[in-house]
């Protein structure tokens, strides 16, 4: 498991990587569910690959917002849409693996100074998660870019998907930060001391925390198309927004990892780092908690209790909370070396990477790769494999595949029992529904199904 160049981005290493650590994130997500052996952290521990996780994550992060906008920029249809795809998502499943991963204290500590530019990532997606769920207008616009018909313009296709996958990976921030928070605030840890007050001072964090809890991004009232009305819709850690009509009565993921992260950060903390709660946004941001601390989610969460009592004592009593450490910053602060390396390093370079990687994917090498690539991402996430490997950890639970969801229609939302007859991997509710998602499936479809017949062909 090496890192690949921004040159071969597109072409066969290139998906042969993507597609390797697809299937590592899909066992790592198997083994997490059954509490197993988790060998694939083993893997990543022992072997030390857990920075070179975090270095492709902010290599693809920064491709995307250099190299991917030149490309939309320039309004050059590409004629696969697939190889510009599997790198947006990349950044999605590097962030899911490292979800997995970084629940593990003994994982956390092998990061070494990478763990600056995780942080530092970790601070983007949060930024951007609430930059983008102001009103409930605002995060209604992702809702409908998730199930919205395509046009007829890839490139077009291709920025809605880029847009909806900024706004999950900031939901799968959520938890990575709430991991690094339990690790660096343990007097016990072995991470460098910078990594906290990089995130309780430079950035930060728990005011960004304060506003997601008023915000709530996990949770969106979206058309729905079977009722013909506006309903809430919650976000599922598979990727997709579930109709739901219970408002109050469930404390839903994100919301919780939040909830204990900031119990974590004000009355769990057992390092030498504090939080002053006493300043005042930092007090204002936190009193504003008080009514979203509701009988339900005591009742869930028992620890918030004491949360609650802390927060009216500090409502209470302006320098409670406060510390009697008045330097909270380093002499010298870490910065994150990655994503500095990288910016240097291609100055001024952007543009022909952009160009390489259009003449790289239009080429017939790169064609062929991008169908074979297709092919295998086609077998990987088949229902017959991910059957296959989910079936000891789902038994007779009744439980959903977390991979692998019950199918719904991508344009009403409602379960589906008919699959696309020429690829074989699109369910609908009806006829009427698989017409209206044609545009958006045919390029995916006619990719799919070209590699299929070659693959049978060539056997």
């Amino acid at each position: 498991m090496e890192l690949v160049k921004y040159g071969d981005f597109g072409l066969e290493r290139w998906f042969n990587y993507h597609g390797y650590l697809n299937k590592l994130n899909m066992q790592a997500v198997a083994s997490a569910r059954i509490q197993s052996d988790e060998f694939i952290k083993e893997f990543l521990v022992s072997h030390q690959k857990i920075p070179i996780l975090v270095h492709d994550l902010i290599m693809v992060e920064l491709w995307k917002q250099k190299v991917f906008k030149i490309i939309l920029s320039d309004k050059e249809e590409p004629t696969s849409s697939f190889p510009l795809y599997t790198i947006i998502y990349h950044e999605l499943l590097l962030a899911n693996l490292l979800e997995t991963v970084t629940y593990h204290s003994d994982a956390v500590e092998t990061f070494g100074d990478s763990v600056t530019d995780l942080g530092d990532w970790c601070h983007r997606s949060l930024c951007y998660l609430v930059t983008q769920s102001v009103s409930e207008e605002e995060k209604s616009v992702y809702f409908e870019l998730k199930n919205k018909v395509s046009d007829t313009s890839n490139l077009k296709d291709l920025d809605r998907q880029y847009k909806v996958i900024e706004y999950e990976k900031g939901i799968k921030a959520i938890t990575i930060v709430r991991h690094l928070f339990e690790n660096c605030l343990n007097s016990d840890s072995g991470l460098p001391p910078h990594i906290g007050r990089r995130l309780l001072y430079t950035h930060d964090i728990p005011i960004i925390l304060c506003k997601l809890l008023e915000q709530k991004p996990w949770i969106i009232i979206g058309y729905d198309e079977s009722n013909k009305q506006r309903r809430q819709h919650i976000w599922h850690e598979n990727g997709s927004w579930i109709p739901d009509d219970k408002t109050s009565s469930v404390i839903h993921k994100p919301e919780a990892q939040i909830w204990l992260c900031l119990f974590q950060i004000l009355l769990a903390n057992s390092s030498s780092l504090k939080y002053d709660c006493s300043v005042g946004h930092r007090r204002t941001a936190l009193l504003k908690l008080r009514p979203l601390l509701t009988e339900v989610k005591l009742d869930v969460l028992p620890v918030l209790i004491d949360l609650r009592r802390f927060l009216e004592h500090l409502s209470l009593n302006e320098s409670y909370g406060g510390t009697s450490d008045k330097i909270n910053m380093c002499l010298i602060e870490a910065v994150p070396e990655i994503r500095e390396s990288l910016v240097s390093k291609y100055k001024n370079k952007w543009r022909k990477l952009a160009t390489l990687f259009k003449e790289q994917t239009e080429s017939n090498r790169g064609k062929e790769a991008s169908k074979k690539a297709a092919l295998q991402w086609t077998e990987a996430f088949s229902e017959e494999h991910l059957s296959q490997l989910f079936s000891s950890t789902l038994g007779n639970s009744g439980d959903e595949n977390p991979l692998y969801p019950t199918p719904r229609c991508p344009t009403c939302g409602e379960i589906a029992s008919k699959r696309c007859s020429r690829c074989r991997q699109e369910w609908y509710c009806g006829r009427e529904c698989q017409v209206k998602h044609w545009l958006k499936h045919k390029d995916a479809c006619d990719l799919l199904t070209e590699a299929i017949t070659s693959d049978k062909n060539s056997n």
